[in-house]
Formats: C-alpha cells, sequence, structure tokens
C-alpha cells in the first residue's frame, strides 16, 4: 500500500478532498468517524483490499484534506461531497461502510441525495441527537480557553483523549499517525472547528 500521505485529489464543491483507491473487485466505500480520518481503516482496508475495490477519503476538515479556518465541516454538508465522490468514482451500488459521524454521513446520503447502495454496515452512528463525549462537550463550552493553549498542552489533552478510545494499547507510530491532522497551529483551530461543527443544531439548521 501507498505511503499515507500520498492520496488522490478530488475539487468537491465544498473543498479539496484526499483520497485513496486500492485493490480490484466489487467496490467497497469507507467512511470515518470524527476524531479520525482514513488513517483509523488502514489495516481494514489493506486486508479488504486483496479482494474488493476499496475507496476511502478524509472527510473536509479532517486528516489530509482542506482544513480551513471558517469552514463548514458539518454533517449540513459532508452528504454533499460523499454524493459527489460517488459520481466522481462512477459508483452507481457500492458497499458503504461508516463510523460514528460517517455512518451519518452514508445516512444522509441515502435518505437527502437519494444514492442507493448494496447495503450499507453503520457502526455506532451518530443518528440522533443529543450525542458527543463529555471531553467533546466541555471542549466546544470552554472553546476560547481551549483555543489559547500552548500546542504542546493541546497535543497532550487530544492524546488523552484517543488513548481513553482504545481497546487494546496502540503503539506510538499509530498514535502519532491518529494525531497528525490536529496537530501544529493549524491543526489545532481545524481540531476545535470540527468539534464546534458536529453540534446537532449546526447541520440540522441546513
Amino acid at each position: 500500500m501507498r505511503e499515507w500521505n500520498s492520496h488522490e485529489r478530488f475539487q468537491s464543491s465544498c473543498g479539496t478532498i484526499n483520497y485513496g483507491v486500492e485493490g480490484e473487485g466489487e467496490a467497497v466505500v469507507f467512511v470515518h468517524g470524527t476524531p479520525w480520518s482514513s488513517y483509523n481503516w488502514r489495516h481494514v482496508i489493506r486486508e479488504l483490499s486483496c479482494c474488493y475495490k476499496v475507496y476511502y477519503y478524509d472527510l473536509l476538515g479532517y486528516g489530509q484534506s482542506e482544513q480551513i479556518e471558517g469552514q463548514n465541516v458539518s454533517l449540513g454538508i459532508q452528504n454533499n461531497i460523499l454524493d459527489e465522490l460517488l459520481d466522481h468514482w462512477q459508483l452507481r451500488r457500492p458497499i458503504l461502510i461508516g463510523h460514528d459521524f460517517g455512518g451519518t454521513t452514508i445516512l444522509r446520503t441515502h435518505l437527502l441525495n437519494g444514492r442507493d447502495a448494496k447495503c450499507m454496515i453503520l457502526i455506532d452512528p451518530v443518528a440522533t441527537s443529543p450525542w458527543g463525549s463529555p471531553f467533546f462537550a466541555h471542549v466546544r463550552e470552554y472553546e476560547e480557553a481551549f483555543a489559547g493553549v500552548p500546542s504542546s498542552i493541546h497535543k497532550a489533552i487530544v492524546s488523552a483523549y484517543v488513548r481513553g478510545a482504545q481497546f487494546h494499547a496502540m503503539s506510538d507510530e499509530t498514535l502519532l499517525g491518529i494525531l497528525k491532522p490536529w496537530t501544529g497551529e493549524r491543526g489545532q483551530r481545524a481540531f476545535l472547528q470540527t468539534d464546534r461543527s458536529s453540534r446537532p443544531d449546526v447541520y440540522q439548521r441546513d
């Protein structure tokens, strides 16, 4: 498999999306949750690409896709981007697999954009409100304070959150791969922006 930073690029109506395609066979599309990226699917992608053609991408504002301050990265636009990607990939009835925020993106693409699928596998989708961990609720309430913390402290906070979501202990390499999109000045702003945009009331107004 290629290095994880060598994805293809697609210019959607909302921003630039990084994606990858691996394998041959029946089409399977993976959509990640928040605050993750397609990097979290890498082992599953490697195994399934032996017998499927696997499509994966980073949601707008996540991973290696475009991160611009003030952009809309809510559920209200993610389904439209997936709809455009399915056209770009020329997929009519793929297998759709989504986790968390990604599961709801798949549901919205099916229900609102009329996209059909051979089957949909939804893993803990945020389909009904309220949702979100106590940590994210706290960040949302005190966003200005979190925006002002030094980058090293921000990294430590997000690192602790990520490790809190693990079932088996992860390696330092895996942790760094997950944290990479959320570090540095731009990554810190993007992390807060995705948290802000993941509120149920944000996309319900769209």
